[in-house]
């Protein structure tokens, strides 16, 4: 079998995850954008990849901003669609989701997303109208794929998704150098690490760091985001000597080196929809974390054991936190839950757990060995002047036939027709 992975921003340790879940005499075209810090292109065993999706410009103006993204979006569906045309895939997997065009845009059938944000970090159209795309985006998928129960849990309450249809599949716990405690000849250090968005709760974070004037703590920031981000990131560094900012893309060998030397991740999230990789890249090196209650974060670093949970938007309860979790004693148990979450969610097992979820869609049933038929049907009829036409729900640009799958008896559940139409 053959699958497409459209993954505009996957890096390059990521790609273990893809290899896992391909099975033997399998391939996975994996597609990204065309950037620095992308993969390589190119055969890698049974993965391919292929980086032919435009970047955005991030040097627009605000007044330039909306078509400059609109225009990146468009050519991306084209650069999709093209694969598409190009290629046989027995399925297709969006890792990201684009809820201003995958909601009305050609999509093929089985189809499986990734639901990382339950609800963007950012309301463009207002709550009803991004409601409103969301659920067209989501009902239009064979499985909806998220990283935790909770998220799970909302896409059936808020968006009436059937929960059969969404599957929950943990993060992968990014491949990374074995690493032990941290470097003890210097302060501890405490990391804020990816994009920097107001969402994030650096301010928060800033101001908890003031409430630990008089402890003997480093801060560290790195990443980069929104302009006014970067700005009260760089004014902290001025203004405090144990702040250090470094804004800009951070390397895969810098971000090693970073969360070696950390003692501490923080997540002082001030609203969430999600589950992050930044708490994966700290599970990766054994590192605590001390993460704010919103979102599936509380939730996953209490039942994982691996760190402490602050209020959201309180710098007061952020730095009680940080101090505790701090403590020799805490640290060394949430160090351990980390690496006992990096055992557990290798790529290996995160990647097999996803191709079971691909058996289901395609037509397999885990218990019992049986598969449901797959019945294939291409309908064509001749128009006027000899030209042929398709019948409405089948889209003549995809090469593989639209497929209606049959259900056997003891599957379990009645499957539905494909997403793209009628028969």
């Amino acid at each position: 079998m053959r699958f497409h992975w459209y993954w505009p921003f996957a890096r390059p340790e990521e790609l273990d995850w893809a290899t896992a879940t391909a099975r033997s005499g399998e391939s996975i075209v994996v597609q990204v954008v065309d950037r620095p810090q992308a993969p390589e292109a190119g055969e890698f065993g049974a993965v391919t990849v292929v980086r032919d999706l435009p970047d955005v410009d991030r040097g627009v103006s605000p007044l330039t901003w909306v078509p400059s993204r609109a225009a990146t979006y468009l050519r991306r569906v084209t650069a999709r669609q093209r694969m598409w045309r190009s290629r046989r895939f027995d399925l297709v997997h969006l890792h990201y989701l684009n809820r201003f065009t995958d909601g009305l845009s050609r999509l093929p059938n089985p189809l499986v997303l990734s639901v990382h944000d339950v609800t963007p970090h950012t309301l463009r159209l207002g709550g009803r109208v991004e409601h409103a795309m969301l659920h067209q985006t989501y009902r239009r998928g064979d499985a909806l794929i998220v990283h935790h129960q909770a998220l799970r849990d909302r896409l059936v309450a808020e968006f009436g998704i059937d929960a059969a249809r969404v599957h929950v599949v943990h993060h992968q716990v990014f491949t990374a150098p074995e690493v032990g405690a941290p470097p003890s000849d210097r302060p501890p250090m405490i990391l804020f690490f990816g994009a920097l968005r107001a969402n994030k709760g650096l301010a928060v974070l800033l101001e908890a760091m003031r409430e630990l004037a008089t402890q003997d703590v480093r801060l560290v920031i790195a990443g980069r985001g929104d302009s006014d981000q970067e700005a009260l990131a760089r004014a902290a560094a001025d203004a405090d000597p144990r702040i250090s900012a470094e804004i800009g893309f951070v390397p895969l060998e810098r971000k090693w080196e970073l969360f070696t030397e950390a003692s501490l991740a923080v997540l002082p999230y001030v609203s969430f929809a999600s589950q992050r990789g930044v708490l994966h890249d700290a599970y990766g090196h054994g590192r605590p974390v001390v993460v704010s209650d919103v979102g599936a974060l509380g939730e996953s670093v209490r039942a994982d054991g691996t760190g402490l949970v602050a209020l959201p938007g309180d710098p007061h309860s952020l730095a009680e936190q940080i101090t505790t979790a701090l403590a020799p004693q805490s640290w060394r148990s949430f160090s351990l839950g980390a690496q006992a979450v990096r055992r557990e969610r290798t790529p290996q097992r995160t990647g097999q757990r996803l191709r079971e979820v691909y058996d289901i869609v395609l037509g397999g049933c885990r218990a019992g060995g049986s598969r449901r038929k797959l019945v294939r049907r291409r309908r064509q009829w001749t128009g006027p002047h000899g030209r042929k036409r398709w019948s409405p729900g089948v889209h003549r640009a995809y090469p593989w036939p639209w497929r209606r799958r049959v259900q056997a008896p003891e599957c379990g559940r009645t499957d539905r027709e494909s997403t793209s139409g009628g028969q």
